[in-house]
């Protein structure tokens, strides 16, 4: 149930990004390849332990704070997200 909820906020998270035009080109970047690299995670953990427990999470928390005040609703997404991911161990 864990990866069945980070997908869905990883959806939610990409099709917000589609949907937010103010987004500047760094910060877009940044986000898509965190989405990127938690897909990669997820394939990697069904088979083997993450090898940089808690990296990707820092990563992601770090998002939150940069987007925090300009798109409340794209750091809303990434907390699911981070939440999702710490449920997981990753």
């Amino acid at each position: 149930m864990p990866r069945k909820r980070l997908q869905e906020a990883l959806d939610a998270l990409h099709q917000q990004l589609e949907s937010t035009e103010e987004l500047g080109a760094e910060d877009r970047e940044a986000l898509v390849e965190a989405i990127k690299d938690i897909q990669k995670a997820l394939s990697v953990s069904r088979t083997a332990p993450p090898s940089s427990e808690g990296a990707l999470s820092r990563r992601v928390y770090s998002l939150i704070e940069d987007l925090e005040s300009s798109h409340p609703k794209v750091a809303d997404l990434l907390r699911n997200v981070s939440e999702s991911l710490a449920n997981l161990g990753i």
